[in-house]
């Protein structure tokens, strides 16, 4: 059976997993996962994830939801691409951003993104003003501890590509079309740059236009 990446590409959640892939070099089949139909809440996809959100990855008879851990599965079937480190100490060092990027960068960008990006695509209205003012907040309270690691080394971890880089990074490709506040943060936006010179960022946002068309 071939590895399903159930994604809505549009998402930077979902364009974090196929980043991932394409970086990897994993082989896998794309089902769409339409959100604005409400797919994501049909039986069939409930049966794959009870909290009716995407990306999944289904892989023979494992399923596996959240996308930080979708990309570490990847990650894992590519070990020669050293994005996951094998030894505990190492692989911690990564796992505390990508639990970072869960708690705190994702909750930050996704304000932006629903505020400029999905209400607009669903008819809901202008952005909130005190909604955009929150997400600001929390994008300032953020940002400098990601900018100041990035000061010391290329990535978020050292010097190597990780998979930390693939999943805090990939909330970026909405930076642009979201207007995050990235003014202040120059490492970030050195590293950004960095990221979308990678040929599967390419390809990642080739699939956004293609499904977004």
């Amino acid at each position: 059976m071939t590895l399903k990446l159930h994604v809505f590409p549009l998402s930077p959640r979902a364009f974090k997993v196929l980043f991932a892939a394409h970086h990897l070099g994993v082989d896998y089949e794309l089902n769409f996962v339409n959100l604005f139909k409400g797919e994501q809440n049909s039986p069939a996809f409930r049966g794959l994830n009870p909290n009716g959100r995407m990306p999944v990855l289904e892989d023979d008879d494992f399923v596996l939801w959240e996308s930080n851990a979708i990309v570490n599965y990847l990650a894992s079937k590519k070990p020669d691409a050293g994005l996951l480190p094998e030894d505990v100490r190492g692989r911690l060092a990564i796992e505390k951003w990508q639990f970072w990027d869960s708690n705190h960068w994702d909750p930050a960008c996704a304000v932006f993104v629903f505020e400029r990006i999905v209400k607009a695509a669903i008819g809901r209205g202008a952005p909130s003003q005190s909604e955009i003012e929150r997400g600001e907040e929390m994008f300032a309270r953020n940002a400098p501890a990601l900018d100041a690691e990035l000061q010391k080394h290329r990535y978020v971890a050292g010097d190597r590509l990780t998979v930390a880089d693939l999943c805090i990074g990939s909330a970026l490709a909405a930076a642009e079309a979201a207007q995050y506040p990235l003014e202040p943060y120059r490492a970030i936006q050195r590293w950004h740059a960095d990221l979308k010179a990678l040929p599967a960022w390419t390809t990642a946002s080739d699939l956004q236009r293609q499904y977004a068309a």
